[in-house]
């Protein structure tokens, strides 16, 4: 059967109409199947089939396995049963809003219609991580892993060095817990195609948060907390960061965190093209001239990286008593800087930090040479990364990275480490 379908799949690529036909026929009362149990309308789900198999002639292209035709299938199918779900579930004058400002052809209706759409999956984003967060987290790396990133059960348990039947335990207990306790799943999606779906939707914006662990090399502690990212279709950008200093002050224990990530508000917008030039205010007033430069091979201490994204930022301008400074939100505690500590957050700040990204693994180096003549210099020491991404900074829950530099403040190595405890 599925040879069948890798056959017709190549022939409807070269134009065969017949062969997607044939395509039709075979999957078309499963297609409404799944559908009417799901919308729990017939005719409904007769008008969704008919777009799911549009949809699917006309991304065929986009398929990379035929041999997963139906699956495939399915999860257009499910995609736009979700298009439903929210229309009528989540914002239920949506529809009501567009069908106005295409009457009255009002610009002003048509933006706010607009507005309501984002909010309608901004509130689907915040549903799905109040769901999330109910479960272990054991289960919900599983359920991220394989419904928002696409792997499958034996990829997850090489990656977490568990045996596949353990990876299929967890993944049906986190199914039945949320399928137990989250009513709004029981009633619309029992299948679980959900998540698949939900995937498309969580893709266009995903909150990430990494546990920093930062250490000499003798083992004495020097801080921990969390860095918080949000990555959209646009942008990749910090959130938020809540770290605790041990015995030092924080700008004289400065880490890889602080500066590769912390300086401006945001760090690689999409897609990512080699002379992609771009300006930001970046903190303590300092203003951040941008450049994605080319590609060049990296040695590290991991290993040796032949294809790495070199991204150059200049900056410049930072104030001598910045006014709209970070430290902020450290330790839920505005941190106060005092004169000598604020003029040498100037220095720091201003000069230029390249950053040089191995695409599917992420961060590999950072060079930051400060206008006061220091440089600080920063390799990827180990690393664990799950699954094949072909993205610069991929961050897939359970990823971990280790860096190793010398603070410029401290004679030894200093060890940092990152550890994705969320990317949904």
């Amino acid at each position: 059967m599925k040879n069948n379908d890798i056959a017709l799949v190549h022939r409807a690529l070269a134009g065969d109409d017949t062969a997607f036909t044939v395509l039709m026929e075979k999957y078309q009362k499963q297609v409404h199947a799944t559908v009417w149990r799901t919308i729990k309308d017939f005719h409904i789900a007769e008008d969704i089939v008919q777009e799911t198999f549009l949809k699917a002639h006309q991304k065929l292209g986009t398929l990379k396995d035929p041999h997963r035709f139906s699956a495939w299938l399915n999860a257009i199918a499910t995609r736009r049963c979700l298009a439903w779900f929210r229309e009528k579930r989540l914002n239920s004058e949506l529809s009501e809003n567009i069908i106005s400002a295409t009457r009255q052809n009002d610009p002003y209706s048509g933006y706010l219609a607009g507005e309501q759409a984002q909010t309608a999956s901004r509130e689907l984003h915040e549903i799905v991580k109040k769901w999330l967060a109910k479960l272990p987290e054991n289960e919900r790396a599983v359920i991220t892993l394989h419904y928002f990133d696409g792997m499958s059960c034996d990829e997850i348990a090489a990656f977490l060095g568990v045996t596949t039947n353990t990876i299929k335990s967890r993944l049906n207990r986190a199914r039945n817990r949320l399928k137990k306790n989250e009513p709004l799943i029981q009633s619309t999606l029992d299948d679980f195609q959900f998540f698949a779906t939900l995937s498309e939707t969580i893709k266009t914006e995903r909150n990430i948060t990494l546990r920093i662990k930062t250490t000499t090399e003798n083992g004495e502690q020097l801080g921990e907390g969390t860095l918080s990212l949000k990555r959209t279709d646009a942008l990749l950008g910090l959130t938020g960061f809540n770290f605790g200093w041990v015995g030092s002050n924080p700008v004289e224990t400065l880490s890889t965190t602080f500066l590769a990530t912390f300086i401006t508000p945001f760090l690689l917008r999409f897609p990512t093209v080699i002379g992609d030039t771009w300006t930001q205010e970046g903190f303590w007033d300092s203003q951040a001239q941008t450049t994605l430069d080319r590609y060049e091979q990296i040695h590290a201490s991991a290993e040796v990286f032949p294809i790495c994204l070199k991204h150059k930022s200049v900056f410049i301008d930072t104030a001598p008593h910045p006014q709209n400074d970070i430290p902020r939100i450290i330790d839920n505690e505005r941190y106060e800087l005092d004169a000598k500590h604020a003029n040498l957050i100037k220095n720091l700040v201003n000069g230029t930090r390249y950053l040089w990204f191995a695409n599917g693994i992420g961060l590999v180096k950072m060079r930051y040479e400060h206008a006061s003549g220091l440089t600080t210099e920063t390799e990827l020491f180990e690393y664990r990364v799950p699954g094949k991404t072909e993205e610069s900074l991929p961050m897939q829950i359970g990823s971990t990275y280790t860096y190793k530099y010398h603070n410029i403040f401290r004679d030894e190595t200093v060890f940092e480490k990152w550890r994705v405890i969320e990317n949904f």
